[in-house]
């Protein structure tokens, strides 16, 4: 009974590694619950688990021609996706730095503990904002000004062109800073420093 699973199993790959796409969703629907379980397991985010399952999948995709009928292909897709989910950590760190680098940022201009306080919420408001930005925008400023990503480096992995990088910044940074002044938050100014 095994062996015809693990016989319909290789069907399934070789086909995959011929380009179809029936084959894929079906490894897809085997194996997507599986990693999705694990990766949360580490992760304890529905919303990266997710982003990691999708990641490796279409790691998979893109090097189907590649995988070895003959070793596990199990064993194959946990290993990639321990792999995503050590990158995923690494992103949230750099998160809770640019966080933490912010905070950092306020203390030597007042000691006064409601000024700290504002300081919160403005680093609160600029994620919120930052949420209703195109999707485009907040990819780009995030992966910019958050993860420290330069800007041809950004270009490279959205495949577009450098200017269009620097013109979703631009106008991400441009409604930020509006929604902010809108607001009045009195640290606008270290913000605008900070970003700019």
């Amino acid at each position: 009974m095994e062996t015809n699973k693990d016989n319909n199993e290789l069907l399934l790959i070789d086909r995959l590694k011929n380009g179809d796409t029936k084959a894929f969703d079906t490894l897809f629907s085997i194996y997507g619950p599986r990693l999705y379980a694990f990766t949360n397991g580490y992760l304890k985010s529905r919303f990266d688990s997710e982003e990691v399952v999708q990641e490796v999948f279409l790691t998979i995709w893109r090097k189907r021609k590649d995988i070895d009928l003959s070793l596990s292909f199990k064993s194959y897709l946990f290993k990639i996706t321990y792999h995503h989910i050590l990158e995923a950590f690494n992103k949230v760190r750099k998160r809770d730095a640019f966080k933490q680098e912010m905070m950092e940022q306020a203390v030597p201009f007042t000691n006064d503990m409601e000024e700290r306080l504002d300081y919160q919420m403005l680093l609160d408001k600029v994620d919120g904002i930052i949420k209703t930005l195109p999707a485009r925008q907040q990819e780009i400023i995030i992966m910019r000004k958050k993860e420290g990503i330069a800007v041809k480096e950004i270009a490279r992995q959205l495949d577009i062109s450098p200017k269009t990088v620097e013109n979703h910044l631009s106008e991400a940074l441009r409604s930020l800073k509006n929604d902010l002044k809108e607001e009045g938050f009195s640290g606008l100014l270290l913000f605008s420093l900070f970003f700019c």
